[in-house]
Formats: structure tokens, sequence, C-alpha cells
């Protein structure tokens, strides 16, 4: 018995998404490059939920609950990260 009931379709749809996931990694990684410390964080940042969502989508249309679980998990945490830096800078501001 599967551990989430999804149709097949709806599968091929969750892991051509996480192909796009992995494909809109491009513009993160060349911001990754810049010089300036900053940028290279939010960067950072946003490669770690792109990869946590295509963890995520591959899990549920895999049928791997634990993959699915783990990307929930590291999504949630970028998240976290996301709205602490952005406490962060208003707090400086």
């Amino acid at each position: 018995m599967a551990a989430v009931d999804i149709p097949t379709a709806f599968r091929w749809v969750l892991l051509a998404l996480a192909v796009l996931q992995l494909v809109s990694l491009a513009p993160v990684l060349r911001r990754l490059r810049r010089a300036e410390p900053e940028q290279r964080l939010a960067a950072r940042i946003d490669a770690f939920e792109s990869l946590s969502g295509m963890l995520l989508l591959g899990g549920l249309g895999l049928d791997n609950l634990t993959l699915g679980v783990i990307g929930l998990v590291l999504m949630s945490l970028a998240l976290l990260l996301r709205g602490v830096r952005l406490l962060a800078s208003r707090r400086r501001a």
C-alpha cells in the first residue's frame, strides 16, 4: 500500500515540477558567484529553498514519504531563515 494515495498522472506532474525546481537553480548559482556577501547569503537561502522544494516534490512524485518529509522540514527551515533575516534587516533599519 502506498503511503500517499496520489494518482499516477499527478505523480508525473510532481516529478516535472521537481525538474523545473532543478532548472530554476541556474540563476541562483550565478548569484552565488557575486562578490557582495549580502547577495551571496540571499542566494544561499534561495538555493536551499529550491533544493528542499525539489526534495519535497520528488518525494511525493516517487511515493517516498521519507524523502517528502525531509524536503518539507528543510523547506520550513529555509522559510524560517528567510524570516529571521527579514527581522534582522528591519531591526537594522
